[in-house]
């Protein structure tokens, strides 16, 4: 497992070899693949670390020869709000005041890398990691206590809506906000929230804006590769986000890609794919999930994921990044949420735009928990707090998992590219309206090969008939489907169809549940009971997660 964990007045001996720095101790297991973007400097009465990377580095080397680390922390020392709106990358890390013995923690505008923390009285933790914080709290003989609000949004939503963990005490940062800890109190600020507001522009602007804002957050993304000699990592899907990264990087002279795809065989997902890769010239690797051996790795995905969203979530995600000789590479370039930032995630203005409100982007129905409404405030609509929730605290969630591999990005969620996307009219995003105009006006010839949404039918305008009738035949055969009771192969992971044909699977599931269903009781326990019992497949998995991160933590 990789990550670091800092304390103070703690001791962190039982996670391993340490740096004492007086006041505080740090343990380093970092993944070290940016090493020359990292910070780790105690000098000037400050202690300055960031773990990640950094995609501007040189705004702040501006007078002369002054080294990165050395100008991050004299940036931080002077302004760590404005250091940190300026900084573009995958980040988080922290601040130490050695005069007033505060602490400033932070993440990333987009919590690409995950950041949590502790405090205590005098006591206190910031870690990326929360193994290593249990683990710590332990050998302290510190007391913390399970977390019932954070078993609640797993067995409703999937994924945490806030700063909750399974911990009571441990507390996650989110998208864009730093902590200051000092005086046994600990004060969470958002720097950063992606601005909301709709420009009047033509569709020839808004594609003209779309194509150089995502163009240049494609030039960051394989430059840092290229900075580290590192060859290109890039998912591969049928569907239209990783196929525009891949695509445009490839236009822009990244063409050494082995683009990975995993799903089941035979799918569109492999075929697209596949053919994706041969027309670009790409290395292609491909893994079937038809073995769905993944879905015995319970207690290995809870423990890497911080058990931040659904263990099934990233499927065979990380088997195919444990397979892979990843030393070659230094980023996964994803097409993460394209689909729900360059279009939109509801289809009525009037929603989009609306207050937010709970219930909606729900894995499971089942339950109806009273869960605090303040967790909304800070949203300005629907729109933006399910791109913070369903997207960078769900989705995005596989980066964890996946950041024990390599680091992570997707263009998408480029901090400049998001500022142009959410300053189109909503109209023009919409129903992927303007993210087919700029396919086919820049990039026409990526619009010859299926798109898995529309069931294999190319995303064109003069393909729009075959659509309808696809459309029509994918909803007969649901229909009778349903009909039958029959389970649904038809998708990249069908989890249903898959429990049903393995025996093996479901005594896993059974066995699992059986040996870790006497870990929580009262009502909660008759939910995940009933959960188990009587749900489908994602519902069991989401009772099993839960299960898994008490029998981890507790």
């Amino acid at each position: 497992m990789h990550g670091f964990l800092v304390a103070g007045n703690m001791n962190i001996e039982c996670l391993g070899q340490y740096a004492d720095m007086g006041q505080c101790r740090q343990y380093n297991r970092l993944l070290n693949k940016f090493p020359k973007d990292q910070v780790f400097l105690d000098e000037g009465g400050q202690i300055s670390f960031l773990d990640g990377y950094v995609h501007n580095k040189e705004h702040f080397c501006i007078d002369g020869d002054k080294e990165w680390q050395h100008a991050f922390a004299q940036a931080m020392k002077e302004d760590a709000v404005k250091c940190l709106r300026t900084l573009r990358g995958g980040f988080c890390g922290y601040v130490y005041d050695r005069q007033e013995f505060a602490l400033t923690a932070f993440t990333d505008q987009v919590s690409v890398k995950a950041l949590y923390y502790y405090v205590n009285g005098s006591q206190w933790m910031v870690s990326n990691h929360i193994p290593y914080m249990t683990a710590v709290l332990k050998a302290n003989g510190v007391p913390y206590h399970f977390n019932e609000t954070a078993a609640k949004y797993m067995l409703t939503y999937g994924y945490m809506l806030d700063g909750s963990t399974f911990v009571e005490e441990i507390h996650r940062l989110l998208p864009g906000q730093l902590v200051h800890i000092g005086n046994g109190r600990a004060e969470v600020e958002r720097y950063y929230l992606i601005p909301n507001k709709e420009v009047q522009m033509s569709e020839q602007e808004a594609v003209g804006r779309i194509d150089s804002a995502f163009r240049e957050a494609v030039r960051r993304e394989f430059d840092k590769d290229r900075e580290y000699g590192y060859r290109h990592l890039v998912d591969l899907s049928g569907g239209l986000d990783s196929r525009m990264v891949s695509w445009v990087a490839h236009d822009m002279g990244y063409t050494d890609q082995l683009n990975v795809t995993y799903c089941r065989a035979d799918y569109l997902d492999y075929k697209i794919s596949s053919q994706i890769a041969v027309h670009l010239g790409h290395e292609y690797f491909f893994k079937a999930l038809d073995d769905a051996n993944w879905l015995y790795d319970i207690d290995e995905i809870v423990s890497q994921n911080n058990g931040a969203a659904l263990y099934t979530g990233i499927t065979g995600g990380s088997r195919l990044l444990g397979t892979l000789n990843t030393d070659r590479f230094g980023l996964e370039h994803t097409g993460m949420i394209g689909d729900i930032t360059l279009s939109t995630f509801y289809h009525d203005r009037e929603l989009n735009f609306g207050k937010p409100r709970l219930g909606l982007n729900q894995y499971s129905n089942r339950f109806s928990y009273a869960i605090d409404s303040q967790i909304m405030e800070e949203y300005p609509c629907q729109e933006m707090f399910a791109i913070y929730t369903r997207g960078m605290m769900g989705a995005m969630s596989s980066y964890i998992i996946r950041q024990h591999y390599v680091e992570t990005s997707s263009p998408f969620t480029d901090v400049d590219f998001l500022e142009v996307n959410y300053s189109i009219p909503f109209e023009y995003r919409d129903k992927h309206y303007i993210y087919l105009k700029w396919m086919a006006q820049k990039y026409p010839q990526s619009t010859s090969f299926g798109w898995e949404k529309w069931g294999g039918i190319k995303p064109r305008k003069d393909h729009i008939l075959f659509r309808k009738v696809k459309t029509t035949q994918r909803l007969l055969w649901q229909a009778a489907r349903k009909a039958f009771r029959l389970p649904d192969s038809d998708s990249m992971n069908p989890l249903d169809f898959w429990y049903q044909e393995r025996p093996g699977i479901q005594e896993h599931y059974r066995k699992y549940y059986d040996s870790n269903r006497g870990r929580i009781g009262g009502e909660l326990g008759k939910d995940i009971s009933l959960m188990f019992e009587e749900g489908n497949v994602t519902e069991k998995s989401m009772a099993l997660t839960v299960l898994g991160a008490v029998k981890l933590y507790f």
